[in-house]
Order: C-alpha cells, then sequence, then structure tokens
C-alpha cells in the first residue's frame, strides 16, 4: 500500500453537497445502530446519530462520481478487488445530542455472505464552521485533520482501520458514508 489513506479536497461543489443533503432528506431518518443483522442494537454512549439510507440505484449519478476517485484511490493506493457500494448512508452528528462514534472499524468478520467491505468512505457535507468538535480519527496512524475537514472533501481508507467520530459538541456535521466491496479477502 503507497498509502494508508487518503483525502481528496472538494470533489463535490457546495451546491453538489446541498443536492446530497436534500435527497436525503427524503429517505427516513433513524437512530444509528452498533452491530451487524441480528445483533443490531442502540448504544447512544457508544455511538449517537441519525442515520438515512440511500438508494444507491436511485442515486447512481451521486455513485458514479464517488466512484471515480474510490477507483483511483485503489488503483494508486489500496490495490483490493473491488467492485462497488452496497450502500449509502447519510449521518448528522447533532451538538446538542454530543454525536459520536467511538473506535470502531468497518468489517463484520464473521459474515455470511460470499463479498466484504474493502474500502470505505466518508464525504465531509457541512463547512467546518457549521459545527464544533467532530473529528474524525485513526487509531495509531496519523490524522487526516485539517486536509479532511472542508466540506466536500472525500477520506477514503481501508474497512479494517479502527477509527472514530469525536463528539460534536455544537452544531451539526452531515457526512455521507459508504463501503465498497468486493469478493471476499483471501
Amino acid at each position: 500500500m503507497k498509502n494508508v489513506w487518503e483525502v481528496w479536497p472538494a470533489i463535490l461543489s457546495p451546491a453538489a453537497c446541498d443536492a446530497v443533503i436534500e435527497k436525503a432528506e427524503q429517505y427516513p431518518v433513524q437512530s444509528a445502530t452498533v452491530g451487524f443483522d441480528e445483533a443490531q442494537r442502540d448504544d447512544h454512549a457508544y455511538r449517537s446519530s441519525t442515520i438515512r439510507w440511500l438508494d444507491p440505484d436511485i442515486e447512481a449519478e451521486l455513485v458514479k462520481t464517488l466512484m471515480r476517485y474510490v477507483h483511483a484511490s485503489n488503483r494508486t493506493n489500496f490495490g483490493v478487488d473491488i467492485v462497488a457500494p452496497f450502500d449509502l448512508q447519510y449521518t448528522e452528528y447533532h451538538g446538542t445530542a454530543h454525536g459520536k462514534y467511538d473506535w470502531h472499524h468497518d468489517v463484520w468478520l464473521e459474515s455470511p455472505r460470499p463479498y466484504a467491505r474493502k474500502l470505505s468512505f466518508v464525504v465531509q457535507l457541512s463547512e467546518p464552521e457549521d459545527y464544533e468538535g467532530g473529528a474524525f480519527e485513526f487509531f495509531g496512524l496519523q490524522q487526516p485533520g485539517a486536509t479532511f475537514a472542508p466540506r466536500g472533501s472525500m477520506l477514503i481508507f481501508p474497512s479494517f482501520l479502527q477509527h472514530r467520530v469525536l463528539p460534536v459538541t455544537k452544531g451539526i456535521r452531515r457526512s455521507l458514508v459508504s463501503w465498497v466491496e468486493g469478493p471476499r479477502w483471501r
């Protein structure tokens, strides 16, 4: 691997970020959970945010735009066997709820599925001045910090890396998250 993670600055314009937020608001809102399938549970001490699941088939143009960057990063940094994202998750971390997501990784190690999450990405939809706190961090690695803060920026990384979002203390941090899947690791 050339880089452990990569940031693409301002891949979406402010108008495109607004459009994603508007599209997301058409989908049902729910409280974020922890875990997979039957083991999913609410744990607001561990993860506090609201999410909306966007349909990647309906949002095909957005997926196409995002995947151009994922494929470029994969070609130069990661070199894993990927196909496409299965889900698009719009997330809001509210300062009034101290929105956060503690240390976790995005892989499901005991999955019975024939595919696995290989690369994760996060697109910053908020202006840095829209909220306080809410920094994205990796465990034991250099942090993306200010390079990932600008609105419209995209962070791409292997799904097995541990990461977290620190509590938002004021305002709302909005992001779009997805996991690009491929055949199971071998």
